[in-house]
């Protein structure tokens, strides 16, 4: 049977302890013999003995106190066949060798299974999050497959409906076909957020160019006579990828709802650590009761989705939204950005 790489590095890790474990043993001998016994130095040459016994610690842990007490008797011997008495600076000296040889062993032992607990944990944290990722991307396929089944279902019977429309004139039926395409189109966007909603948080924040992204979007409202500026220099914004659908919602929430929009502005200036960016449009505005409604999932006219979305969107990188605008006078939407979030770039 071949012997593995693993088994082998085992072997020779193993086997370099045991060399190593000699050494150390043949150099405290050679230390006693030739400084202590024949050159009649009988401490300095221990301090030697120091640091072998903190390697040995090192790999042995505890049981480095067996080398220690090996030394300390060692040491003990020499000293009375050199002078032919006892005396109790070489025991002193030997049980301080014990002592250091048992602090460092715990001190090792503690640490390496603090790492080991370590180890350990982060192995479970990886099985933990690879378990999630399974199951989060088997939820992903089946909404996916049962979103994109509801949406082939509405599509012919919005077909049908529009057929329906052409094939009667009477008023009341027309209004109830009315009533049902909007219905419709509500079951439609609700799906669509459904799509988006599980998408957050699942892939790695990027760095987005805000003066670059929001002049990307000025074309996409051609028909409507809205001037969209900003003021926002070379900024850049630590946020989840789904941050390109936050001004899309905001500039769609003042052509809905602002009524009499003409201008949308965006600017950001720094306060304290943070940075507050803002939207702001002429319109109506937020009425005061409605200012921390307006991000509730389901509130408003519509699907009452695209706020509370924007809301979550942020909230990944630690950003988060409020509408501060006085009623009459426009909305205003303040991003808080925290330290670390945002950047400016040359």
């Amino acid at each position: 049977m071949p012997i593995k790489p693993d088994d082998f590095c085992q072997v020779f890790i193993v086997q370099s302890k045991v060399l190593s474990l000699l050494i150390f043993i043949l150099i405290g001998v050679l230390l006693e013999y030739v400084v202590h016994y024949s050159l009649k130095i009988p401490y300095v040459y221990t301090h030697i003995f120091y640091l072998l016994i903190l390697l040995a610690a090192i790999w042995y842990k505890r049981d480095a106190v067996y080398l220690a007490l090996f030394f300390g008797l060692l040491h003990i011997v020499v000293y009375y066949f050199n002078s032919g008495h006892r005396a109790y600076e070489p025991v002193f000296r030997a049980v301080m060798l014990c002592m250091i040889a048992y602090i460092a062993g715990s001190i090792v032992a503690c640490m390496t299974h603090f790492r080991d607990e370590v180890a350990i944990q982060n192995g479970e944290l990886e099985r933990t999050k690879e378990a999630f990722k399974t199951a989060n991307k088997k939820l992903n396929l089946l909404s996916s497959i049962t979103r994109h089944d509801i949406l082939n279902q509405l599509t012919p019977l919005l077909g049908y409906m529009d057929l329906s429309e052409e094939l009667t004139h009477d008023p009341a039926h027309l209004e109830i076909i009315h009533k049902e395409q909007r219905i419709i189109n509500t079951i439609q966007k609700q799906i669509e957020f459904t799509r988006n909603y599980e998408d957050i948080g699942v892939k790695e924040p990027i760095w987005y160019n805000i003066k670059g992204y929001f002049h990307e979007l000025t074309p996409s409202y051609p028909n409507h006579s809205i001037i969209i500026s900003e003021s926002v220099s070379s900024l850049e914004i630590f946020a989840d990828p789904l941050f390109p659908l936050i001004f899309p919602n905001l500039i769609d929430n003042s052509i809905r709802h602002g009524e009499k929009v003409t201008s949308i502005t965006l600017s950001s200036y720094e306060e304290g650590d943070s940075l507050i960016l803002v939207y702001e449009d002429n319109g109506n505005g937020i009425p005061i009761d409605e200012k921390e409604k307006i991000f509730e999932r389901g509130y408003g006219k519509n699907t009452g989705m695209g706020l509370f979305l924007s809301r979550e969107i942020l909230a990944i990188t630690g950003l988060s939204m409020r509408e501060s605008g006085q009623f009459g006078q426009g909305a205003r939407f303040e991003i808080f950005v925290p330290n670390g979030a945002y950047r400016f770039i040359d």
